[in-house]
């Protein structure tokens, strides 16, 4: 993580969550087909267990204070180029002095596919939609 990346940040882009129930939520939510395709290739466990672990095993969850952050879109360091939704938190351990960011995000399918999103409106005459029923 760039620590410059958040020279635009402000404070009230910061929402104190809590309990963990509220991240637990958001992340069953949003990370369904994820958690689907975790169980079916690692069995045991679910994604969301095996995070609260490997988080716990860094800040001690029980210790921690969570932050959700939500920055205006332009100024996101956590954005990434034709992401369609994103959450950021962060887990912070005061006695520990440590502090784990966790974002994750949804990229669209044309970004996978090799699409430049910031190419996509400038297509002639629409070719881009040329064989799509509409």
């Amino acid at each position: 993580m760039c620590i410059c990346g958040f020279s635009a940040v402000k404070a009230h882009q910061f929402f104190t969550e809590e309990i963990w129930d509220t991240f637990k939520q958001i992340f069953e939510t949003y990370m369904l087909e994820a958690s689907k395709e975790w169980i079916e290739t690692y069995g045991g466990s679910s994604l969301l267990e095996t995070v609260y672990k490997a988080l716990d095993e860094v800040v001690n969850l029980s210790e921690c204070e969570i932050y959700s952050y939500n920055p205006d879109s332009d100024a996101d360091p956590f954005l990434e180029k034709g992401a369609i939704w994103s959450f950021s938190f962060f887990f912070y351990n005061r006695k520990l002095k440590r502090v784990v960011s966790f974002s994750f995000c949804c990229l669209s399918n044309l970004v996978g596919d090799g699409f430049l999103v910031d190419n996509l409106c400038s297509e002639e005459d629409g070719e881009i939609f040329d064989n799509m029923d509409m």
